[in-house]
């Protein structure tokens, strides 16, 4: 990939928040991510903390094959179910993943479609409408994450929304089965007025997108300012969707 077209894969990450891109190159999915990443500045996949525990070494690789498998029980990896809301890095400090790549080799024959939902951008919408509901987001006990994976009872407690070092919010916003919100902190009721309000906004066409990877296709998206999700999918028989996923504490960064 040239630097002119790794230009405008950053830029299009800042003005919108993700980018497809179509890697030309013959060679290993793996090597084909390594050298999106190098271009783009992202330095080594990250592992996250969920899956640095002994217990989680199977899911440890750099690089996560997402495919389904009924001999494994990871219930977003080896399921064709859809998933709801969240952010990579379930116990990870909010802001701390502030990049995903997912390259597709294989896709489903019916759905597995990425739904993106810029839950920073409908977060600053709900600032000028409600402030009070925005407030009880940035509470530091506003949302609890919970792992699902069997024999991994772990959880990460913290806000919802927040701003990194540099001023700019970031969002761990999930709405699925890995959540509890703690509406008891808020007697006044604005944090269900605010999750009501984010619920409502991530059907909004001006906030959410709908992305179908092709094989050789890498979907890449800021997870510091995006929540994502997935609808369920239809195999094809000895043909599996196939999308293998990296993850990274670095921002994109154009070469120029």
């Amino acid at each position: 990939m040239g630097r002119d077209a790794a230009d405008r894969l950053v830029w299009s990450l800042e003005q919108y928040g993700f980018v497809v891109a179509a890697l030309a190159e013959a060679g290993p999915p793996e090597a084909q991510i390594t050298a999106l990443s190098a271009v783009l500045g992202l330095g080594d996949p990250y592992i996250p903390a969920l899956y640095r525990y002994a217990e989680m070494k199977e899911y440890s690789a750099s690089y996560s094959n997402i495919r389904s498998n009924p001999q494994d029980h990871h219930p977003g990896f080896s399921t064709t179910a859809s998933q709801g809301w969240h952010v990579d890095g379930l116990l990870d400090k909010i802001g701390e993943i502030k990049t995903t790549i997912l390259y597709c080799v294989r896709a489903a024959q019916q759905g597995g479609e990425t739904l993106l939902f810029n839950s920073v951008a409908a977060f600053a919408e709900l600032r000028e409408e409600d402030p009070a509901a925005a407030t009880a987001l940035l509470s530091p006990d506003a949302l609890k994450r919970r792992s699902t994976i069997p024999a991994m009872d772990m959880t990460s407690t913290g806000p919802a929304f927040s701003v990194d070092p540099d001023g700019n919010y970031i969002t761990r916003y999930t709405d699925n089965d890995t959540c509890t919100w703690n509406f008891s902190a808020d007697p006044v009721g604005a944090l269900r007025a605010a999750l009501d309000f984010l619920r409502a906004a991530s059907e909004d066409p001006r906030y959410q997108r709908s992305v179908r990877l092709s094989p050789g296709q890498a979907l890449i998206f800021r997870n510091d300012r995006m929540s994502h999700g997935r609808r369920s999918y239809k195999d094809t028989p000895g043909a599996r969707r196939h999308l293998i996923r990296a993850l990274y504490v670095n921002a994109p960064v154009s070469p120029s």
